[in-house]
């Protein structure tokens, strides 16, 4: 992380539009510095075979990245040699980068798809939220014609959201069209 910061007790997470990336605490003192897909850095997409097609070296998007959170955290020491990491991933997205819980198409296929990274704290919801929609199917709801209200039990008891937000049919969403939804 920069110097003179101590990325495990007094780190932050930031959204940096203007620049194009976000940056959060890494454990170790370390500074994780991710890509919003701004429009000057080049989207890659993986076609077919992910294991063998996907390229997991550093690239120039990292370099770039590193420079531009480098502009925000002037002490920040650019990493060279041993010193330089990376994690290459995958994101699941859909065209809104919103993501699906549905049914299939395929009577008793159900689906949670397209989370792009930003529904990792979501499991425990997506979960019961999935267990309501595959319970009113399997037992008649016609989910397509009539989508699933699922109630917010636990956090908002007697609100309920319209589960056609999320479907496989719906009208794209208007979203940052990034990781931040």
């Amino acid at each position: 992380g920069p110097e003179g910061i101590d990325m495990d007790k007094d780190g932050f997470i930031s959204i940096d539009l203007d620049t194009g990336c976000y940056f959060r605490p890494e454990v170790g003192n370390k500074l994780l510095i991710g890509g919003l897909e701004a429009e000057c850095d080049p989207e890659e997409w993986v076609d077919g075979d992910i294991d063998s097609n996907l390229n997991e070296s550093l690239t120039e998007t990292w370099t770039n990245l590193v420079y531009r959170a480098a502009l925000r955290f002037p002490n920040l020491p650019i990493p060279t040699g041993k010193g330089t990491q990376g994690i290459v991933s995958l994101y699941d997205v859909t065209p809104d980068w919103a993501p699906i819980y549905d049914k299939s198409s395929l009577e008793g296929y159900y689906m949670a798809i397209g989370t792009s990274g930003n529904q990792f704290k979501m499991a425990g919801p997506v979960g019961d939220l999935m267990a309501t929609i595959i319970d009113k199917c399997e037992n008649g709801h016609d989910h397509d014609k009539d989508p699933v209200k699922y109630e917010m039990k636990m956090s908002r008891p007697g609100d309920y959201i319209d589960t056609g937000k999320f479907s496989r049919l719906r009208d794209l969403n208007n979203t940052s069209q990034s990781v931040m939804g």
